[in-house]
């Protein structure tokens, strides 16, 4: 078999078992999904899982590491169409938002808030070559709002990239596991307290 068709061999079936695994995982659960739960569904044997993937926290991983890229390119997209700092951040919030409603268990993996070990860390920027692509995204960002003087100049880069991060994404991740408390506790429904954090966070960043 030629190099070209055992590539495209090797990507299909790895696809198969990802996609096998992902309904696995959305119906029956991470916990209770075994492998050969898995194997039976992509209809493989349990030992060729085994040739693609060394575990069953591996093909999650494999599957958060898609959802990351993916919502890479929904940021990059929401950010190349903003006109400057302030609209770029809220551009940058509403995307997470909207990720976070439509992917809620991988938006939780990334956030470190739902993980098959305890290596993750919560508000941590994940610790791959697309989470460096995130943070440098981040850092960008952050670069052209302080370039314009849209924001502090005194600002460390570095820690601030980090700060950015955790504050967007606790705000949504508060805001998603204490919806039904927001009414009663705050006089606020979930979109109200988005907007009133996502601003209050931002005036932090332009408030001289």
């Amino acid at each position: 078999m030629g190099e070209r068709k055992k590539f495209a061999l090797e990507q299909f079936n790895r696809d198969n078992i990802i996609q096998a695994a992902k309904e696995l995982f959305e119906t029956k659960g991470i916990e209770k999904t075994t492998m050969d739960d898995i194997a039976k569904l992509a209809d493989y044997s349990k030992s060729t899982i085994y040739v693609y993937f060394k575990s069953k926290e591996d093909i999650y991983n494999s599957i958060v590491k898609d959802y990351l890229e993916i919502l890479i390119g929904e940021l990059e997209i929401c950010i190349s169409q903003s006109k400057d700092f302030e609209e770029s951040y809220y551009g940058l919030c509403d995307c997470l938002v909207r990720f976070e409603e439509k992917y809620p268990q991988y938006y939780a993996s990334l956030m470190g808030e739902e993980n098959m070990t305890n290596s993750r860390k919560k508000g941590h920027i994940p610790e791959s070559s697309s989470g460096y692509e995130l943070e440098h995204m981040i850092r960008r960002l952050l670069e052209k709002g302080m370039s314009h003087e849209d924001i502090r100049t005194d600002l460390e880069l570095k820690p601030t990239i980090l700060y950015m991060w955790s504050a967007i994404s606790g705000i949504i991740q508060v805001a998603e596991r204490q919806r039904e408390d927001l009414d009663t506790r705050l006089n606020m429904n979930k979109e109200e307290y988005l907007r009133f954090s996502f601003k209050t966070f931002y005036e932090s960043l332009v408030r001289r």
